[in-house]
């Protein structure tokens, strides 16, 4: 994940932008990666379900 791709903070007015600290599998859902991301302002953190170059693939190939 680049930098243009992390979320922003939504405690700020300005697009200051995450950082992704650690990744874990969902335990309601141990197929899907979510990424824990902290605002390197105010240390607010945020869990959030990220995207993996295998989800993009296996829907290319169902799609096909």
């Amino acid at each position: 994940m680049t930098y243009e791709e992390a979320p922003a903070c939504d405690r700020h007015d300005s697009q200051v932008r995450l950082q992704l600290r650690t990744m874990h599998s969902d335990a309601a859902r141990p197929d899907v990666l979510v990424g824990l991301f902290e605002c390197p302002e105010c240390g607010h953190e945020r869990w959030l379900p990220m995207k993996t170059s295998y989800e993009e693939s296996e829907a290319a190939i169902s799609a096909a």
